[in-house]
């Protein structure tokens, strides 16, 4: 074995000691401050660049392709980014009825006969629809029945899964997990007395592999012992925000007795352990597409160890529990309904009630960072709103600092500010800087490694002593990112047989979502445009059907209900989906049609 190295932060004031032959990247991590591996670590995005000192000269450096060596300075800085995570949800009222109970049975009423046995008592108690115990049950039965304050059996539905002493606690909690690609929101609540203690979110710590879904699945593919990695960085984020709610809220996490997840259908995967190889490459299909539980002992979730862990089922290829979760969270009111949740990767729905014709799209990684220059996510320092303002540029930066980047929501409003401004044309592209109008925006226009672009922030007003601009090249990834999302939404009404003015409304999901101005999102040809339907954003709904999946029984029924009844549709089929997909990447202003 090789002998470990040391590694040092001197602007943390921490060094460490790793094996030889890891990354940088790798070696950030170890220390708590992971990086944004979007490309997943293949030194492309160039978003994990970090400086080091070598000869007493500061040296830039991509920490996902260079390797560690010995007293190597790595100048990181703790500049911790707070990432703007969608918590907020509407929970409309439901039939409270957990799944998960806890009775309390007193001495007296435990009294067994002579010769008889403690598990006919306790059976005729409960009823005769509580299945017969596991020995794990039995075992521990044995060791508190007799408490002399009585015993409290904890059931899921009809299944004892846990037994304790009456003294030992009266507390049962549950906690509903939105497990995304890039962030998690967690929400406790007190199972007895239907009450939200707290919510808390973290990024999810898988972005140290990789920042999309399609990244990570290659990691796995390439080395499959980073499964368990990212099955563990996974749980690590669920677990920091098990122990942030315990000690706010002063509750006991061996009390909390059951976990709700929805995510895709791949963080289904990675954080079940499942190999995701064959859900990343056509025909894209999963292990299972059905609710899964669990132990929470055996995923290593900081819960009861007896407790339970649900994860939603998926609804096909890459459309998964998250978007069930979120057609859950809907109205059954028999209204028809287009829905499309804004994340990493687009999900689409049409129907109502509990049938819906879904899909996919790929739609985030543009949106979110992955393949513009300076794209980010929307953390400090990224600029999430563009304007004019008395004949000039404007911007405002998340946390009012000096620009980074720019994050989704402000990249859409400067593509409706360039189009409607005729900076760039319908098919993307720059005017000749003579033809456009505005002097400021005209002065923006100019050349940065041999192609034309627009610079949002000048080098003296950005953080990175550099300009940052939005390229020829950036361009065109947006225009298919979005030319994706309309496809995807046109093409799947069509397969429903619904026409758009026939909608009830246009539900725009997600965290993308709450925070993209919708009338510039049209005005680009990004999101459908109807006469007389209403487009409104939802906030967090995948977690409001997580939390509605934890707190009602009825609920868990009608989201098995939604799967069992999902027609998934794989668009690419189509045959004019190519056709139409590379019309719809034009510009289009679609409210003036």
């Amino acid at each position: 074995m090789d002998k470990k190295i040391t590694v040092k932060f001197p602007l943390l004031n921490k060094s460490l000691e790793v094996e030889p032959g890891i990354k940088v990247s790798d070696a950030c991590a170890i220390a708590g401050y992971p990086l944004n591996l979007v490309c997943g670590g293949k030194g492309t995005c160039k978003k994990c660049a970090v400086e080091i000192k070598e000869g007493g000269h500061l040296k830039k450096i991509l920490s996902c392709r260079e390797t560690v060596y010995d007293n190597m300075q790595i100048m990181l800085k703790e500049d911790v980014q707070k990432a703007q995570i969608l918590t907020s949800s509407s929970l409309d009222e439901i039939n409270f009825k957990p799944s998960i109970r806890s009775l309390l049975f007193k001495r007296e009423e435990l009294k067994t006969e002579l010769g008889q046995n403690n598990w006919d008592v306790l059976h005729k108690l409960l009823g005769k629809e509580v299945e017969y115990p596991t020995l794990e049950i039995f075992q521990k039965m044995s060791f508190v029945y007799h408490n002399p304050e009585g015993i409290n059996v904890i059931l899921n539905k009809n299944k004892i899964i846990d037994i304790q002493p009456a003294g030992y606690s009266s507390k049962l909690y549950g906690i509903a997990f939105d497990l995304g690609t890039t962030s998690v929101v967690g929400y406790l609540y007190d199972l007895n007395e239907n009450i939200l203690i707290g919510i808390d979110s973290t990024l999810n710590k898988q972005t140290e592999l990789g920042g999309d879904v399609i990244s990570r699945i290659d990691q796995v593919i390439n080395d499959k012992n980073k499964l368990s990695r990212l099955q563990q960085l996974a749980i690590d984020s669920l677990n920091q925000i098990v122990e942030n709610l315990c000690r706010e809220n002063e509750v006991t996490a061996k009390d909390i007795y059951h976990a709700t997840l929805c995510g895709n259908s791949t963080m289904q995967h990675l954080i079940l352990g499942f190999y995701p190889e064959h859900l990343g490459k056509a025909p894209f299909t999963s292990t299972t597409h059905g609710a899964v539980e669990a132990k929470g002992e055996i995923l290593g979730l900081k819960i009861s160890p007896m407790g339970i862990v649900s994860f939603l089922p998926l609804l096909g290829g890459f459309v998964g529990a998250d978007t069930t979760a979120v057609l859950l969270s809907l109205p059954k009111d028999g209204k028809a309904r287009l829905v499309i949740d804004l994340g990493t990767n687009g999900e689409i729905a049409v129907g109502k009630d509990t049938s819906y014709h879904v899909s996919s799209t790929a739609c985030g990684p543009a949106l979110e960072g992955a393949g513009i220059k300076h794209g980010m996510r929307g953390t400090d320092g990224a600029i999430e709103k563009v304007s004019m303002e008395d004949g000039k540029l404007s911007y405002q930066v998340i946390g009012n600092i000096k620009p980074q980047g720019i994050c989704g929501s402000g990249v859409i409003d400067l593509m409706a500010l360039l189009f409607s401004q005729g900076v760039i044309n319908k098919r993307g592209a720059f005017v000749p800087i003579d033809k456009i109008v505005d002097n400021d925006l005209a002065a923006r226009v100019v050349t940065r490694e041999e192609q034309k672009v627009f610079v949002l922030a000048f080098k003296e007003e950005s953080s990175l002593n550099e300009d940052i601009y939005f390229s020829q090249k950036d361009i065109r990834q947006v225009q298919l990112a979005k030319g994706a999302i309309y496809t995807g939404c046109v093409m799947l009404m069509e397969e429903y047989g619904i026409k758009g003015e026939n909608l009830t409304e246009i539900i725009i999901a997600g965290a993308f979502g709450n925070y993209i101005d919708i009338e510039k999102a049209q005005s680009i040809g990004m999101l459908p445009w109807f006469k007389g339907v209403n487009v409104k954003s939802i906030g967090n709904a995948a977690g409001t059907g997580s939390q509605m999946y934890l707190l009602s029984e009825d609920k868990q029924n009608e989201c098995n209900e939604i799967a069992e009844n999902a027609v998934f549709v794989e668009l690419a089929n189509n045959k004019s989906f190519a056709t139409q997909y590379m019309t719809n990447t034009y510009f289009t202003d679609l409210r003036l049609r």
